[in-house]
C-alpha cells in the first residue's frame, strides 16, 4: 500500500511512488545510439540526454529544451536496468535544473528524468502558442505527448526497462494528467503518477497538437495508479473545479472538481465495481512552518484491480502552495 503520510517534498513523493506496483517490463535492447548502453552518473551530476539524442528535435522545442537523465550506480547491471523510471515535471515558469539536487533518486534507487518545458507545458491556451488549442494538426506548438514518448523510447533503447511513473506540480501535474489520460503500452506506458494542485479537465476533450492530446482517460486506455494532493482553498486551481485564471478568458477550459477527477480515475481503473465508496479518513495531521495545527482528509478508493491504487488528500485551508515545511502526519 502507498503510505498515508506523504510530505510535500519531492523526496517523500519518491518514497510514495516507489510503493506503487512495480512489474518488470521485459523489453529487448534496440539498436545502439550515440551512447550505446545505459551508464550511471554521480549524484547531482545528471547526464544530458538531449546532448546525445535527438529528443529536442521534437515539434515545438527551442534552444530552451533540455532533458536530464539521472541514473544511480545501483540501478545499472550489465549496461541495463530494471529500476523504476520517474519523470519529474516542473510547474509553469519553472525549470528542471533543481531536480538533480532534490529528487532523491539515488538513495531510492530510481532513475530520474528531468525535462525542461517550453514556457511551461502546453496543456491549455498559451500566449506563446502559434495555433489555436483546437488545431490538432498544428506543426508549430509543442506536442507534449510526442515529446515525452520520444524520451521514453530513447531510455528504453539505452536499456532502462523499468516501469514509468510521473511526478508533477501544478502545470507539471496537468501534464502528468494529460499523459496518463493517453497512456498505452506503445507510446506512453505509464503505470502511476503523483500529482499536486491540479485535477482533470472536464472540457475540452482534446487540446493541443498531435494524437496524444486527450484530456480525460478514455475507454480501453491503460490503468494508471494515482496519488493526488490538493488544497481546498486553492485560488489558482479551484478544488471545486470550474474556470481558472491559468486559462485566460477561454471558457472552453473547465476543471472537474477534485473529487470528480478522482472518481473519473477510479472508474477508469476499474475501482468500485461493486459500488463500494472510497474510505474517507478525517483528521489527518497537516502542518507547515506557519501553521502546525492543520488537518487533511484522506480518500482511499476501494475495489481496484490488483496493483492499482487511487488515493487523494484534501488539505483543508491550503492554497496553491502547501507552505514551507509542509507535512502530513509529520512526514
Amino acid at each position: 500500500l502507498i503510505s498515508q503520510s506523504p510530505s510535500e517534498s519531492t523526496t517523500s513523493l519518491i518514497k510514495i511512488t516507489m510503493k506503487l506496483p512495480i512489474a518488470i517490463l521485459l523489453l529487448a535492447l534496440s539498436n545502439s545510439i550515440t551512447t550505446s548502453a545505459l551508464e550511471s552518473n554521480l549524484e547531482e551530476s545528471p547526464q544530458i540526454l538531449s546532448d546525445t539524442t535527438d529528443v529536442c528535435n521534437a515539434q515545438g522545442r527551442t534552444s530552451t529544451c533540455q532533458v536530464e537523465l539521472d541514473v544511480p550506480a545501483a540501478c545499472v547491471t550489465n549496461a541495463a536496468s530494471d529500476c523504476p523510471i520517474v519523470f519529474f515535471f516542473h510547474g509553469a515558469g519553472g525549470t528542471n535544473d533543481w531536480f538533480a539536487r532534490t529528487a532523491g533518486v539515488h538513495p531510492a534507487n530510481v532513475i530520474g528524468v528531468y525535462p525542461q518545458g517550453e514556457d511551461g507545458w502546453n496543456t491549455g491556451p498559451k500566449e506563446s502558442n502559434f495555433c489555436s488549442w483546437d488545431d490538432y494538426s498544428c506543426t508549430h506548438d509543442p506536442d507534449e505527448g510526442a515529446f515525452i514518448a520520444s524520451i521514453i523510447s530513447e531510455v528504453r533503447t539505452l536499456g532502462a526497462n523499468g516501469n514509468i511513473y510521473l511526478i508533477g506540480n501544478s502545470n507539471g501535474a496537468a501534464l502528468s494528467m494529460r499523459l496518463a489520460s493517453n497512456a498505452g503500452e506503445d507510446d506512453l506506458p505509464i503505470k502511476g503518477m503523483v500529482t499536486k494542485v491540479t485535477q482533470l479537465l472536464a472540457s475540452p476533450p482534446r487540446s493541443g497538437p498531435g494524437e496524444l492530446n486527450y484530456n480525460q482517460p478514455g475507454s480501453g486506455g491503460s490503468k494508471v495508479s494515482i496519488l493526488n494532493i490538493m488544497g481546498t482553498a486553492d485560488m489558482v486551481i479551484p478544488y471545486e473545479g470550474g474556470s481558472s485564471s491559468v486559462f485566460g478568458d477561454d471558457d472552453s477550459f473547465q476543471l472537474m472538481s477534485a473529487l470528480e477527477s478522482m472518481a473519473t480515475w477510479a472508474a477508469h481503473n476499474g475501482c468500485g465495481a461493486d459500488g463500494s465508496p472510497p474510505v474517507v479518513t478525517d483528521g489527518i495531521s497537516y502542518s507547515n512552518n506557519m501553521d502546525p495545527n492543520g488537518e487533511a482528509t484522506f480518500y482511499e478508493y476501494q475495489g481496484c484491480p490488483e496493483g492499482v491504487i487511487v488515493e487523494h488528500y484534501a488539505l483543508h485551508g491550503a492554497g496553491h502552495s502547501f507552505g514551507p515545511g509542509a507535512a502530513l502526519d509529520g512526514v
